[in-house]
């Protein structure tokens, strides 16, 4: 079960980043935790890769809200296992790459990765 208060946290984290971002504007961000079914769904229907994964954005055409930030727990806690760092460390880094995405970021090309893994780390070296 996600906490309020741990999803509380999360989106002060997302806030922050839409913040030093220059997006200063009232808005939100919806972050929810799924599991590896409905994740692999989603990534199956809006990316078309038939495997679960971490972390999926989907920007909002709306005003003062940006979008959704989906996490999978499961794949989250395996991953923070794997790197070695706290479960709490990855569920912010990966809510920090969400709000990226949600900004337009991507890390298609290894130009484009480079800032938006360099600006990641900067905004979690702010929490952690």
């Amino acid at each position: 079960m996600i906490r309020a208060v741990q999803l509380k946290k999360l989106r002060a984290i997302s806030k922050y980043v839409l913040r030093c971002e220059g997006q200063s504007r009232a808005s939100s961000v919806e972050i929810i935790f799924v599991g590896p079914a409905r994740m692999r769904e989603l990534n199956k229907k809006y990316r078309g890769k038939d495997r679960v994964t971490d972390v999926l954005s989907f920007e909002a055409h709306e005003e003062n809200y940006w979008g959704e930030i989906f996490l999978c727990r499961s794949y989250l806690r395996a991953q923070a296992r794997e790197v070695g760092v706290a479960y709490d460390a990855e569920v912010a880094r990966m809510t920090i790459h969400g709000t990226l995405h949600l900004l337009g970021y991507d890390h298609m090309k290894l130009r484009d990765e480079k800032i938006m893994f360099g600006l990641q780390e900067k905004y979690l070296a702010h929490f952690v």
